[in-house]
């Protein structure tokens, strides 16, 4: 039997990835094309199947209710195939691969993974380099960083991972569930981030919410976000935080997000030094990481500008 033909594949993969991250600009960063070229792409599918599968508006990419349907057929069929690759990837001779990014990453998000990073790519010896500050990748060095930022980031190959955003969290017990609550609990600030920009502070965030009269300055102040989320799930106060960062504070009920309003972060991104994106023991680090953060998308809902 005669097997109906496909559309092209790369249009199919500029559609997965273009609906997926409901934007042109961060699905060419994804493929390492131009956002004109993914609506080359996109236009060559609709035209191959004369149906419109993605609305366009200057601020947002959503699916059509046809465009939905073939969305979810093609998530699927890419991500097992990226499974399967991530796996054939990792049956290589062990190699290793130094990895750089900021204290509270680190420690926050990648060291709780690194059991499941050995089981899904036991072939790689990851070696971690932990610095705020941002470090020349090079092949024979540290080669590979997630980066938190808009990018691109100069000298690298780099895939954005997800985006973030930055929302009041606090511990379960301070029994958090209006607005007007705030005036009763301590402000935990933190004072060493420079990303993202402006800076995700109290006074941006009461102001962007309509709360006048609180007083954004009192509370203590922390260098960075892992003290200060140390502070929150200790009962002491609530923090502004990255919501990528207390994922896992909030899935164990450490953590609780009381309020919908949120301000917008930067995105995390995969980095590699310019020549090494094709390496095998890379390439799979890189899929194991986009797997990881394509399964918990920050929810965009209700995030303030």
């Amino acid at each position: 039997m005669h097997r109906p033909r496909l559309p092209p594949l790369s249009a199919l993969r500029a559609f997965e990835a273009a609906a997926r991250l409901a934007s042109f600009k961060a699905a060419a960063e994804e493929l390492l094309v131009t956002p004109t070229a993914i609506s080359h792409q996109i236009k060559q599918l609709e035209a191959y199947m004369s149906l419109r599968v993605l609305d366009r508006t200057p601020r947002a990419v959503t699916l059509t209710p046809r465009g939905k349907a073939l969305y979810e057929a093609t998530a699927a069929g890419f991500g097992e195939i990226e499974r399967v690759v991530t796996r054939l990837l990792a049956e290589t001779a062990p190699t290793t691969v130094t990895l750089t990014s900021t204290i509270s990453f680190l420690s926050h998000w990648l060291v709780p993974r690194m059991d499941a990073l050995r089981q899904t790519i036991p072939n790689i010896d990851l070696r971690l380099h932990a610095s705020n500050k941002v470090e020349e990748l090079r092949s024979g060095g540290i080669e590979t960083a997630i980066r938190y930022g808009r990018g691109p980031f100069a000298g690298t190959a780099s895939m954005q991972l997800c985006s973030d955003v930055m929302t009041p969290v606090c511990s379960p017990s301070l029994g958090l569930s209006q607005l007007g609550d705030l005036r009763r609990v301590t402000l935990i600030h933190i004072d060493g981030r420079s990303r993202p920009a402006p800076k995700p502070d109290w006074n941006r965030w009461c102001e962007q919410a309509g709360i006048t009269d609180l007083d954004t300055s009192a509370g203590p102040r922390f260098p960075d976000s892992m003290l200060a989320v140390q502070a929150a799930i200790a009962g002491q106060g609530v923090v502004i935080a990255s919501r990528v960062l207390v994922a896992d504070a909030l899935a164990a009920g450490l953590l609780e997000a009381p309020f919908t309003q949120s301000l917008a972060g930067d995105a995390y991104h995969f980095a590699c030094a310019l020549g090494l994106e094709q390496r095998t023991d890379i390439a799979a680090l890189r899929m194991w990481f986009q797997n990881c953060f394509s399964a918990a998308e920050p929810d965009p809902a209700h995030r303030l500008p």
